[in-house]
């Protein structure tokens, strides 16, 4: 990066991905505006339809994303102080956040899933509400100052079906189960909209440090897989190098394959097969790659994989 003050992380964002990003000028816009807020209806608190009128009376403008009936955007900046966040009955949560278990097809029929770097519990209490309860979760992370946030979430939205962990998950004990949802560590520069601190603290020397985490967790979670279960690797950066070069390593060592997502409304770009003179396995093009200006959203990257 640029040592030059006036040279600011955005930019130094829109020119690393000028190259790959397929509307150079609605990219630049879109990472310069601000996010509206978003949350979903916690359906286990109560009557979604009642809880959405509920919440209209502070906005009337509060609209459902176009993909998701069950993701939302406001106007609000105060949300976390309404009567409805604080019971439970809420949950503010990126919208790029919700795609990962929508992925799944009838994901609410399956038995056990582990969710394996769960804090704060955006997705572990999404997925608790599409099973309505039923089945196991077991809501793993690695960091002790982050379950207080995890488990306050379980018990502020009624979930009752979730184990908490503590583990490193790349020393996680084999435990089987039918999904795993693997949303890493990662440079979080698709937050940029949203965050001060990748504003501050972006740095390109991230890239290699995360990918190596992230090879390790995945690595884990597919040995100790078995087959036909479902694996969904997640980041929420624009880096190749920590979302495509990920899985092209791990398709090189472990026993699964791709599965194309696709989501009514949503607009998916496909993965990339090469990135700075790196060429990926092409089963890559799989991947799925939510850009900011595409959906009015955050960056997201989402993988479906299954273990052969």
């Amino acid at each position: 990066m640029k040592s030059n003050k006036t040279y600011s992380i955005q930019q130094g964002i829109i020119d690393r991905y000028a190259s790959i990003v397929d509307d150079k000028e609605k990219f630049r816009e879109n990472i310069h505006k601000p996010l509206k807020k978003s949350f979903r209806i916690n359906t286990l608190k109560g009557d979604k339809e009642d809880t959405l009128l509920n919440l209209k009376t502070y906005d009337d403008s509060i609209s459902c994303a176009k993909w998701y009936d069950n993701g939302f955007t406001t106007k609000l900046d105060n949300l976390g102080s309404s009567i409805e966040h604080f019971v439970g009955q809420i949950y503010i949560q990126e919208l790029t956040s919700m795609i990962p278990p929508l992925t799944i097809p009838n994901l609410n029929e399956y038995e056990k899933i582990i969710d394996c770097c769960a804090a704060p519990g955006s997705k572990t209490t999404q997925i608790a509400d599409i099973m309505q309860n039923n089945g196991e979760i077991i809501a793993n992370d690695k960091t002790h100052s982050r379950l207080k946030s995890l488990r306050g979430n379980l018990d502020r939205l009624g979930i009752t079906n979730t184990t908490v962990t503590l583990r490193d998950f790349r020393s996680f004990p084999n435990t089987d189960a039918d999904a795993y949802f693997v949303d890493v560590p990662c440079s979080s520069e698709g937050t940029i909209r949203k965050k001060n601190t990748i504003k501050k603290n972006w740095n390109e020397k991230d890239y290699g440090r995360f990918s190596k985490i992230q090879k390790g967790i995945l690595e884990r979670v597919c040995e100790m897989a078995n087959k036909g279960n479902q694996i969904i690797y997640s980041t929420c950066t624009f880096a190749p190098e920590e979302n495509e070069g990920v899985i092209s390593a791990i398709l090189e060592t472990q026993a699964v394959k791709l599965k194309k997502i696709n989501i009514e409304n949503l607009k998916i770009e496909e993965g990339r097969t090469n990135w700075m003179n790196q060429d990926y396995d092409k089963e890559v093009k799989k991947c799925a790659r939510i850009w900011p200006h595409h959906n009015n959203t955050d960056a997201f990257f989402i993988t479906r994989m299954e273990k052969c």
